[in-house]
């Protein structure tokens, strides 16, 4: 092994934002769990 990243750090900082909205029903994201909800 290189001990290279195979991750762009911006992108996981990105989505790490993200994840902590994701599964609040109210968020950006209320469409995605309007069309499949848990």
């Amino acid at each position: 092994m290189t001990g290279h990243l195979n991750a762009d750090p911006a992108e996981l900082a990105k989505f790490s934002e993200l994840a902590h909205r994701w599964w609040d029903p109210e968020s950006e994201f209320r469409p995605l769990h309007q069309i499949n909800p848990l």
